[in-house]
């Protein structure tokens, strides 16, 4: 039952996940995750550092996934030690899933079902908080993880709420990227501080499930603890084309209490990228319209869905990518991957002089493609931090597939709009 006085998305979930009927912003409360993921990057040291303690049983091992997502295909000997030490203590501790080369994490389980609205998710990844996107409070944490791992419980400090409401409807050329970056320019860190970032309002309802993950695995960058959007008819369809059924819609409750209420109005929005040294720190595309590029890369678990790689291939139709540009595409998981060979976007993309790359964090985790001292790339990707990507001296700004593409196209930082078609472009601001 949730709680009988007014509570938000964060709190009913605690509230579930703790067995309380009630929780309160500053509790801290013991709650049990109803799925844990570790990619193989930290799932040896987790189990290594368990058995030092004299802990060989996961609690409950069932609700374990691994996923071998960061080094795919394997391109070093530490990797290839690491991700083979992984598969066996993925068969030894008895994982419920092992998803070797099959995507990136958070995508994948929401593509295979394994989360549903209402549910507490415990990570060892940082952009865990996309899982808000299908409703699901996604909390990232480092060797904490160890303690659900052999407990099945962690205590949290139940966090403080910031509704952002975003109204009116995205314009022509701009996306989900765009609308976190404008939240971004609205909720600084001190707001942010260990709080739950809720989304709603009408910008958000026109949102697909993928664009409202992306929408919510990006607060992580403004401080925030994590992001819930609400759960609404074209989540509960959507999830139920992959296999969750019984979802009814979910928000929160009226006269809740929130540590802040922020508007934004999608209609007034114009594309924007967020530049060096940090994804918060946002400028306007026609701000940057001098600026060369010599990568472009369309992936991550903040992109790289079929929709986005239709886009960039229906952005590219009839044009090619500048010759003083390599522009990287990677689908997030291998059905992605699947579903747009099937259909000719990979084709189209090719063609257009993209490279096409198998599903893996890939360079946002700093290990395929990276880049040389001086070189810029334009990405889709979750940050840009000097070195994420190679030389520290290397520059990196994060935008959407739209922007990522058209600046592909021009060899410089673009407005997507400029590319769009015609009749599109007519009723962009």
């Amino acid at each position: 039952m949730f709680p009988s006085t007014p509570a938000t998305m964060a709190e009913k979930i605690l509230a579930r996940t703790s067995g309380r009927e009630r929780v309160e912003p500053g509790e801290i409360v013991w709650a049990t995750p109803d799925l844990v993921t570790t990619p193989e990057v930290s799932f040896p040291a987790y189990v290594a550092r368990l058995r030092q303690n004299g802990i060989h049983r996961f609690a409950k091992p069932e609700r374990v996934v691994v996923a071998i997502d960061h080094e795919v295909p394997v391109h070093s000997k530490e990797g290839a030690e690491r991700n083979r030490r992984t598969r066996l203590l993925a068969r030894e501790t008895g994982v419920g899933h092992l998803f070797d080369g099959e995507g990136i994490t958070h995508p994948l389980v929401v593509e295979r079902g394994l989360v549903r609205p209402l549910d507490f998710v415990a990570a060892a990844d940082t952009h865990t908080p996309s899982l808000g996107g299908v409703g699901a409070l996604g909390v990232p944490f480092s060797i904490e993880l160890t303690m659900i791992l052999a407990l099945g419980r962690i205590w949290v400090k139940v966090p403080e709420t910031v509704r952002v409401e975003i109204t009116g409807r995205c314009p022509p050329g701009v996306t989900a990227r765009d609308l976190v970056l404008a939240t971004m320019a609205e909720v600084d860190a001190d707001l942010a501080n260990y709080r739950v970032i809720e989304f709603g309002g009408a910008a958000v309802e026109a949102l697909t499930v993928p664009e409202r993950m992306t929408l919510c695995g990006l607060c992580i960058d403004m401080g925030a603890k994590s992001a819930v959007a609400e759960v609404d008819e074209r989540c509960a369809a959507f999830l139920a084309a992959r296999g969750v059924f019984g979802v009814e819609p979910v928000r929160a409750d009226p006269g809740c209490r929130y540590a802040a209420v922020v508007t934004i109005d999608a209609s007034s929005l114009t594309p924007r990228v967020s530049v060096p040294p940090n994804p918060t720190h946002v400028r306007a595309v026609s701000e940057l319209a001098d600026t060369a590029i010599q990568h472009a890369y369309i992936g991550s678990c903040a992109s790289g869905t079929l929709a986005e790689l239709t886009a960039a291939a229906d952005l590219l139709n009839g044009r090619t990518v500048h010759p003083d540009v390599q522009m990287l595409v990677i689908p997030a998981t291998k059905r992605i991957y699947q579903q747009a060979m099937e259909t000719g976007v990979l084709a189209r993309l090719s063609a257009a002089g993209a490279m096409i790359a198998p599903p893996t964090c890939g360079p946002c985790f700093g290990g395929l493609a990276q880049l040389a001292a001086g070189e810029a790339r334009i990405s889709t990707s979750t940050r840009n931090d000097p070195g994420r990507m190679g030389s520290r001296d290397a520059i990196i700004y994060l935008g959407s597939a739209l922007t990522v593409t058209a600046s592909a196209i021009a060899g410089r930082i673009a407005d997507p709009r400029d590319y769009l078609p015609a009749h599109t472009r007519e009723t962009a601001p």
